[in-house]
């Protein structure tokens, strides 16, 4: 890459370590120029250390826009340009796992460790106060938390706490099927199920409104929740939140409606069957009729 690609691009690139190497553009590990990934994101070219770099570079910057673009900054650092504002590091992760942030700091994280993303999972939850929201990518997704506990831990937030509102969109099998059915009617927790036009590849946790956990799946063949998961995001940002709240509800209202138009379909099948077995009626009784009138 020559001098010229780093003044077309606004000085994003230009600021080199002293030996003349670069720097990842999302996790700041320093390279010689030639083994780096080479990539244009909306007109301007970045260097990236891995394919994994690049692809979550390319995600955020979707997710956020030219917020987090501009977030590079007019200097990058010898290291960590983008993550060291935005990636605590493991002490500073401690404190979040162990005392979630509702004074309205807003946070963003990108979170590797699955481990991490677990605790982090289910401390968000049991900080709920009025809402939890969950969405998982797989049936397989559902019962990896199960055997984690999740249904009893839900019960008992519920128990706990009358007015907290749990709502979870899931692909069905039969046995989801018919947890649904029961932790509606005994703890008023609705489950509704995920049709396949519908489903992505990452669960959601939304918390109060205020918190996002959004999880990568890797491999949904595997037995437990860390070795299933990828990549994951945290967010307190309200305007992030916001709009995973809007997705959420947006799906939950699709499945309603596809569950509404599947029992107009049933009404409709069963009024043709019974239409058709009256008209079936009614030519036998004209058929009889006309027999008798010959005779």
């Amino acid at each position: 890459m020559n001098g010229e690609v780093y003044k077309q691009n606004n000085g994003i690139l230009d600021k080199k370590n002293s030996d003349n190497g670069s720097t990842c553009a999302l996790c700041g590990k320093k390279f010689e120029k030639n083994e780096s990934i080479q990539e244009k994101i909306d007109g301007y070219e970045y260097l990236f250390n891995s394919e994994d770099c690049m692809g979550m570079f390319k995600k955020l910057a979707i997710l956020y826009g030219d917020e987090f673009k501009a977030s590079i900054g007019d200097e990058q650092h010898n290291s960590n340009p983008i993550l060291a504002s935005v990636m605590p590091v493991e002490k500073e992760f401690g404190k979040l796992k162990n005392n979630i942030d509702r004074t309205g700091n807003e946070t963003f994280e990108i979170i590797k460790d699955p481990i991490q993303v677990q605790e982090l999972a289910f401390k968000l939850a049991s900080s709920s106060e009025s809402e939890i929201l969950g969405l998982f990518s797989t049936a397989n997704a559902f019962h990896r938390q199960e055997r984690m506990g999740m249904l009893p831990k839900l019960q008992e937030m519920r128990k706990n706490n009358h007015k907290l509102k749990i709502r979870i969109l899931t692909p069905f099998d039969d046995e989801i099927r018919l947890i649904s059915k029961k932790l509606r009617d005994e703890w008023d927790i609705e489950i509704m199920n995920l049709g396949e036009p519908s489903r992505i590849r990452a669960s959601i946790l939304l918390v109060d409104r205020k918190f996002v956990l959004y999880v990568e799946l890797k491999d949904d063949t595997k037995h437990t929740s860390y070795e299933a998961i990828g990549p994951s995001l945290f967010s307190s940002i309200g305007s992030t939140v916001i709009s995973y709240v809007t997705i959420f509800e947006t799906m939950w209202r699709q499945q309603e409606l596809y569950q509404q138009l599947s029992k107009f379909q049933k009404q409709i099948e069963t009024y043709e069957q019974t239409n058709k077995q009256l008209n079936d009626t009614i030519d036998v009784l004209l058929s009889k009729m006309h027999k008798n009138w010959k005779t």
